[in-house]
């Protein structure tokens, strides 16, 4: 009984991950749209090779005008595999993965309607029949393929759905259609098509924990500097091709090496996760937190101005962020950059200038930010309304 209970301990969260994409994040979509990319184009280099060479079986069970007609059906499909196998050079998205996945699925079932009225009515021996009757399970390949990707339910319901009605409708159009064989042939579509799905979704939830697990600082529970910089570099260049302000805020906290020293580690770590958990109050939903190294914390602000950024940072010194296990509040040194103000075309340079502004922070006196060479913002020009020169 233990074992199914924690076999079906599965939260609400992870059910809506699993239900839809509208959860994911964009780390875990782009992974994801990779991994079916990359699938697709394997499957369709085996596909490209082995379906023409299926012509050389047709050339010995079909007599001569079909053949032919079989083996340019087959060339043309071999040219779509191939075409979805090559490496194009173009940025995975949700259209893309959408739009080879539908072209390599939609192959098997045209052929197989395609072969219909070419086929029927002809007198063929045992090795035809055979032949034919393998053109008809090609609807359950394209269901059964469906396994190896990882899909939500509504992808699932979206391609694989139809698929259910190509193989009801095949088997209708067959020679010799009975009832009975309709039924058969629909019912075992149908449990193909539910472990597919249960197969899919398996795949998706083993990716997702996967993916948190490489992509979260085990600690905070922020991104770390890999999954961080990718999500950075996507927000990046989604920021310069519309045009749109993008703001990288660096914080480095204020003497953290004492608290380690003083109360140890174990209370350093406390304190990283108060920090964390009350930056991410003062946070939008769409921001991105980073652990960049030990207590220094990045955070990205899309669509958002160095005047939003000011509006951030004074909530932040208004009580600061958690406190330290003397009860005194944690402070930071800020660094702020933004793209277009900046004047920064890589979102390295981007962070290399925060960064520089941190340390400027930290010899000017620590528990401040500092937004460019002339704008420092610190809690006695918050008190007083207004930003004050630099030191």
């Amino acid at each position: 009984m233990q074992y199914f209970r924690n076999l079906l301990n599965i939260s609400f969260d992870q059910v809506q991950h699993l239900m839809s994409t509208a959860p994911h994040s964009p780390y875990l979509q782009r992974h994801r749209l990779s991994h079916i990319v990359g699938r697709i184009r394997l499957l369709s280099f085996f596909f490209a090779i082995l379906v023409p060479l299926w012509s050389i079986i047709d050339f010995f069970v079909f007599p001569w005008p079909e053949w032919a007609v079989l083996t340019g059906m087959r060339i043309a499909s071999a040219l779509l595999f191939a075409f979805l196998a090559w490496p194009w050079k173009t940025e995975v998205g949700a259209r893309l993965a959408y739009l080879m996945m539908g072209l390599m699925l939609l192959g098997p079932p045209a052929f197989y309607f395609a072969s219909l009225p070419l086929l029927s009515g002809l007198e063929l021996d045992l090795m035809g029949r055979i032949a034919v009757s393998l053109y008809g399970l090609l609807p359950f390949v394209v269901l059964a393929g469906l396994s190896i990707f990882p899909l939500t339910a509504l992808e699932l319901l979206c391609f694989g759905a139809p698929f259910l009605g190509v193989a009801a409708l095949g088997t209708a159009m067959a020679e010799g259609f009975t009832w009975e064989g309709f039924i058969g042939t629909l019912w075992l579509a149908i449990l193909i098509y539910g472990a597919s799905a249960f197969s899919a979704m398996s795949h998706l939830r083993y990716m997702i924990a996967l993916v948190s697990r490489a992509s979260q600082d085990p600690l905070t529970q922020v991104f770390t500097r890999e999954s961080g910089s990718e999500m950075i570099d996507i927000q990046f260049r989604v920021a310069a091709r519309q045009g749109a302000p993008f703001t990288i805020m660096f914080f480095d906290l204020d003497h953290f090496k004492s608290i380690n020293d003083t109360f140890g580690h174990e209370e350093g770590d406390k304190a990283l996760c108060r920090f964390v958990d009350a930056l991410r109050d003062k946070l939008r939903g769409s921001d991105t937190i980073v652990r960049w190294g030990g207590e220094e914390f990045l955070v990205s602000l899309p669509n958002t101005h160095k005047a939003g950024a000011r509006l951030v940072i004074s909530r932040i010194m208004k009580d600061w962020l958690g406190t330290r296990p003397d009860g005194t509040p944690i402070t930071a040194s800020i660094g702020i950059a933004e793209r277009k103000d900046d004047d920064r075309q890589d979102w390295h340079d981007l962070i290399e200038l925060a960064d520089a502004r941190m340390y400027q922070a930290k010899k000017n006196g620590r528990r401040r930010a500092v937004f460019s060479d002339t704008l420092t913002i610190d809690e006695d020009s918050i008190k007083n309304g207004n930003a004050k020169a630099a030191q």
